[in-house]
């Protein structure tokens, strides 16, 4: 009951001072710096500068640590016309965390959000978390994070909003970035900081474990992005590697802190399930099965004893179904069957072809298939017995180093799943699209051994997801999950597939692309819908009107559906040549008698090629429009 009242406190008391004052600072930006490049400065400020909230209402701290280049006297310069910003130096620590904690120590906000220093946030971000965070009495609000690269990047965290999310556990901060918004008052009062080091590995995964274990309360946004991971590739943390002395004992010291700080149940379990796979079976994953056989035998032996000393067997209860295999042959010492294992699932895949793409209603229908195989060549063989039970295939030589136990998958075929998603190619945000069907099932390939084959439905419904589908070109890709697999993948369009629509008020051309996979553009970026119907001579005609040519582009091929009527522009070039001779208003129209683009000039006498420009896109049609003297 008082935990209640507290947090009804808390929420009235930072309602009535954003009403009520005019330098309540909302948010806190630590944003710690080290030899920042210029171009990275620019990204981050022009992403604060676009801020929908209030500059007054949220601070931004630089705690450049140590830099050795002129950063300093450009951030100095900075805060001499911003006065929201803060800018501190300290000695180099070598990592970011001695920064974030002076930056805590500094700040002001209510909230507070760590921002690497060559990242973005998306336009809303700070209005949105700190509403969404009063509302729900948020310690933690983690907000959708998308990265640079990849399809999956918080794929099962941030399918909708929760504002309990604690109520899942400790995977409730996943991914565990430091890109969230704590509330400073919780991190004071629990006195929860980043260890500070030269090398502290997973520094943010110490950070969040020690949130949630004081008993943060975490609501999860999702239907708005909210920060923009951008990968460099000048991570300090994926230099790790190459000591393999340093990384395990930095795998240990993690397993360690989970068993010191985690009570024992389902958070802890979790936790050592989750990075057993992650950061023990995966580190003797595909990367290291070409190296000489002294550093593999290196790598796997530190993995056994960490394995053995931190990671009880009933853990491995908890992995995926093909990281059971990989845990038992780890466990008994088996490193030529674990190498061999790995080499093979790493040809294990799953590519998606579209069969079917049509417009229907105000959307892209598309049906698709997948199907398990190896090298994209031949299927994934499982085999069924005649007692209906299904194994997993296996190289022969590891059909007796496993236990059939561990490669029976008879319970996991109804737990496979097929779903459908979309990626922008600018913002490079993933939403998921809910399909209309899907299933995941066996085929027959003869009379013991099987395949699996997925099939889905979807409607991408360019009005109904009008709000989250910006103008740029998205990417369509499918999520293949099964047996302890997953594949996320662009979907292949079908060959020479391209077609356009009018859809009440938008454009969206589908099209296959270079790499021969699906895309809708939305607002033209890429394809336009002119260039991607191809009118012919025959579409076109003329008409004069006394005081003006009225031209009339029929748009062969273009779906139509309500109403549009886009205002451009059209270009009359020299027959021979791209000058530009005459320009006039024009209107790209889409209604009961179909697509068309329509035009009054005024010119002279003569032949000319016409062009069209609709959305910023220019589009040559080749097109000859010929006046004589007769028709003026």
């Amino acid at each position: 009951m008082v935990n209640i009242l507290m947090k009804l406190k808390r929420k009235m008391l930072a309602l009535f001072k954003s009403t009520t004052s005019e330098s309540f600072t909302k948010i806190s930006v630590v944003i710690p710096t080290f030899n920042t490049k210029g171009e990275s400065l620019k990204t981050i400020i022009n992403s604060l500068d676009h801020q929908t909230m209030r500059q007054e209402e949220f601070e931004v701290i630089f705690i450049d640590d140590g830099s050795t280049t002129d950063i300093i006297h450009k951030l100095k310069e900075l805060s001499l016309t911003r006065p929201n910003v803060i800018v501190k130096q300290i000695p180099n620590s070598g990592w970011p965390s001695k920064p974030r904690n002076v930056g805590t120590n500094i700040a002001k906000g209510v909230y507070i959000l760590y921002l690497d220093h060559d990242d973005y946030l998306f336009p809303e971000t700070f209005e949105r978390v700190y509403q969404y965070g009063i509302e729900n009495n948020a310690d933690v609000v983690n907000g959708k994070e998308v990265r640079t690269k990849g399809w999956s990047w918080g794929w099962d965290q941030f399918k909708k909003n929760n504002p309990e999310a604690h109520k899942l556990g400790i995977q409730s901060l996943l991914p565990m970035t430091p890109h969230k918004f704590y509330r400073r008052e919780f991190l004071l009062n629990n006195n929860i900081t980043f260890y500070e080091g030269a090398r502290v590995l997973w520094e943010d995964v110490y950070f969040n474990t020690k949130v949630y274990t004081a008993g943060a309360t975490v609501a999860i946004l999702s239907d708005y992005p909210t920060y923009y991971w951008i990968e460099t590739g000048e991570n300090n943390s994926g230099t790790f590697e190459d000591d393999p002395h340093e990384k395990w004992q930095q795998i240990r010291n993690l397993f360690q802190f989970f068993k010191d700080t985690i009570p024992e149940g389902n958070d802890l379990t979790f936790m050592l399930a989750h990075w057993y796979q992650t950061r023990i079976l995966g580190m003797l994953g595909p990367w290291l099965i070409d190296k000489p056989i002294e550093r593999i035998s290196l790598e796997f032996e530190y993995a056994r004893k960490v394995t053995s000393d931190l990671i009880p067997e009933s853990i491995d209860n908890h992995v995926t179904h093909i990281n059971k295999a990989r845990a038992y042959l780890l466990r008994k010492g088996k490193v030529k069957e674990f190498i061999q294992l790995v080499k093979h699932d790493k040809t294990v895949t799953a590519r998606s072809y579209a069969t079917d793409i049509q417009w229907v209603n105000s959307g892209l229908k598309i049906d698709v298939t997948a199907e398990m195989t190896c090298n994209n060549i031949e299927p994934y063989i499982l085999y069924s017995t005649t007692e209906g039970k299904i194994f997993r295939s296996v190289p022969k030589q590891l059909k007796n180093a496993i236990p059939d136990e561990l490669l029976e998958i008879t319970d996991e075929i109804d737990k496979c799943k097929y779903e459908i998603s979309i990626k922008g190619r600018n913002s490079r945000v993933t939403w998921e699209i809910p399909v209309e069907s899907s299933e995941v099932k066996t085929r027959n390939i003869n009379s013991k051994e099987l395949g699996l084959l997925g099939k889905a439905q979807v409607l991408i419904d360019i009005q109904k997801t009008g709000e989250i589908l910006e103008k740029q070109p998205w990417d369509i890709a499918s999520r293949f999950t099964a047996i302890g697999y997953s594949f996320h993948r662009g979907i292949v369009g079908l060959t020479g597939f391209g077609a356009s629509a009018l859809i009440n008020g938008y454009t969206a051309v589908a099209y296959r692309n270079q790499s021969e996979l699906l895309t809708i553009d939305t607002g033209s970026k890429v394809r336009s819908v002119v260039g991607t119907a191809k009118p012919k001579q025959s579409d076109l005609s003329v008409l004069n009107k006394r005081e003006s040519i009225e031209i009339n582009l029929s748009l062969p091929n273009t779906y139509v559906y309500g109403k549009t009527k886009i205002e451009g522009s059209i270009e009359l070039t020299s027959e021979n040549d791209d000058s530009v001779l005459f320009s006039a208003p024009a209107y790209l129209i889409g209604d009961e008698l179909g697509a068309r683009v329509t035009a009054n000039v005024k010119i002279p006498s003569g032949r000319y090629r016409l062009s069209t420009i609709f959305e910023g896109r220019k589009s040559k049609t080749g097109l000859l429009i010929t006046i004589s003297d007769s028709e003026k």
